[in-house]
């Protein structure tokens, strides 16, 4: 009977484009050891190395599909057993953003700027106002009320710590309506 396989390392952070290995420890054994992402076996391409005997498996120029769960099985005539889950993390991006506006753009009434982007891991934000930091730091901003002195342009830049990748998108918005006074 085979014993478990133990799966190193057990969490793996790496780049967009980058390489990673996982290795397979098992029992002498086994006659068979295959790899799984995401409970589906991997077949060996141009991207995918395997090592004589198949117990390390290299990834080479990272994409986003191969962030998950890893795992190796061992085959011999009598069992078969899988190693417990490794992750793998792939950090990309921001490749883009931009500002989705949410309510009206009236004098008085609430105003939603929301950056969106996609990225991992979460992203940094900071909002300019009119060229100024606005002291927001969010990918979400609400303006309550909406003033004339509110109205102009907002920047919204969005930077990933793992990549060094920094996305803007910028919306000019122009208030309108009646002053009360």
């Amino acid at each position: 009977m085979l014993s478990s396989p133990m799966l190193t390392p057990s969490q793996i952070h790496v780049l967009e484009n980058g390489t990673f290995n996982l290795t397979c420890n098992s029992s002498l054994s086994a006659d068979t050891l295959l790899w799984l992402r995401n409970m589906t076996y991997l077949a060996t391409d141009q991207w995918l190395e395997l090592s004589p005997g198949n117990r390390t498996l290299t990834v080479l120029n990272v994409t986003q599909g191969d962030a998950g769960a890893y795992q190796c099985e061992v085959r011999n005539p009598i069992s078969t057993n899988r190693s417990d889950p490794g992750t793998v993390t792939v950090a990309y991006g921001p490749d883009f953003a931009r500002i989705d506006l949410l309510g009206l753009i009236t004098l008085g009434s609430p105003l939603t700027l929301m950056c969106i982007t996609d990225s991992v891991p979460p992203l940094h934000y900071l909002w300019l106002h009119n060229g100024t930091d606005a002291n927001e730091t969010g990918s979400r901003w609400t303006i309550n009320p909406m003033t004339w002195d509110q109205q102009g342009t907002f920047v919204c830049q969005a930077h990933n710590p793992d990549t060094n990748l920094t996305a803007w998108a910028s919306v000019t918005v122009c208030v309108t309506g009646e002053s009360l006074g």
